[in-house]
């Protein structure tokens, strides 16, 4: 088969980050990803409310963080069977929706141009199915992930029993944190090389497949491939724990209702940019056949 030469890991960080640069990709990944936050937000808003608002320190509490008032809240809202039934409600609309974002960043990638907001729409309900078959298929890497977490923790537990000094069993408690870490980072980087392929290749149909040339792609090129991952993961983390602390300091009272409201939507702005950089670096490092690279569609046909 004839194959391009792969990019470099730092060409293809730095060609993804800048074409997932899209902004009406944003704006409906900001659309869909309001229906379970507000299904969460609004049961939680009222409880809040049935407990806090009644108290006569609830404006000092809405313009300053009282920790044994978050511990107090923390305990009643564990009591309300409704809060739970909402978060659980929240989770499964957006696992639900999750592949279509996805379907989003494929459809754009496979196209090498920013689309109009029809085209996101009809390349991410084209793609549906293929990532929702992928998602649950990547069950199977993620079941093996934590049947080896646990292993190396029981592992790392017993070496911490067996150590004569502290400063020993804080190592291999570390060391034991380490691992994990690392392979769950592989395993991310197989999954999302996984979805990838489908942007690499118009032709892919199978999730099956499209998982197999994730984990070769993987193996082939560790460590362009985990850098890839990596560096985009740690941005756009980075990103999201300045938004978070931003969001923090800031008193959602009045007006502070909107800006507190902007500042989290530039925290889902920051989500959607580095899942589709990470989508489109990766998808830059898989060794595919040039005429199956990419054609100037919108999105691939459905079956």
């Amino acid at each position: 088969m004839n194959t391009r030469a792969p990019r470099s890991a730092f060409a293809s960080v730095g060609r993804g980050a800048l074409d997932a640069l899209q902004w009406r990709l944003v704006i409906v990944w900001m659309l869909v990803t309001l229906l379970p936050t507000l299904v969460v937000a609004l049961p939680l808003w009222k409880a809040l409310d049935e407990l806090l608002a009644h108290s006569v320190h609830a404006q000092a509490w809405a313009v300053h963080f009282d920790g044994l008032m978050f511990g107090d809240v923390y305990e009643s809202l564990r009591g309300r069977p409704q809060t739970g039934a909402a978060f659980l409600a929240g989770l499964l609309l957006m696992l639900t929706f999750a592949p279509f974002l996805t379907g989003m960043a494929v459809a754009t990638g496979r196209a090498g141009r920013a689309l109009g907001f029809g085209a996101l729409l009809q390349g991410g309900a084209t793609e549906y199915g293929r990532q929702l078959r992928l998602s649950i298929l990547a069950l199977l890497p993620y079941a093996v992930f934590f049947a080896v977490a646990r292993g190396v923790s029981s592992l790392a537990d017993d070496r911490v029993d067996m150590a004569l000094l502290e400063s020993h069993a804080r190592w291999y408690q570390y060391g034991g944190m380490a691992v994990i870490a690392a392979c769950f980072g592989i395993v991310q980087a197989v999954v999302e090389s996984a979805r990838a392929q489908f942007i690499a290749d118009i032709g892919l149909r199978s999730a099956f497949r499209a998982m197999g040339r994730g984990l070769l792609q993987v193996g082939r090129r560790p460590f362009a491939n985990l850098f890839a991952y990596a560096a985009i993961t740690i941005v756009g983390g980075a990103g999201s724990v300045a938004v978070a602390a931003w969001r923090g300091h800031t008193t959602a009272v009045g007006m502070g209702v909107l800006g507190a409201f902007l500042i989290v939507q530039l925290g889902v702005a920051i989500v959607a940019w580095t899942k589709t950089a990470r989508l489109l670096a990766l998808a830059s490092l898989a060794t595919t056949n040039p005429a199956h690279r990419r054609r100037r569609t919108d999105f691939a046909p459905a079956l």
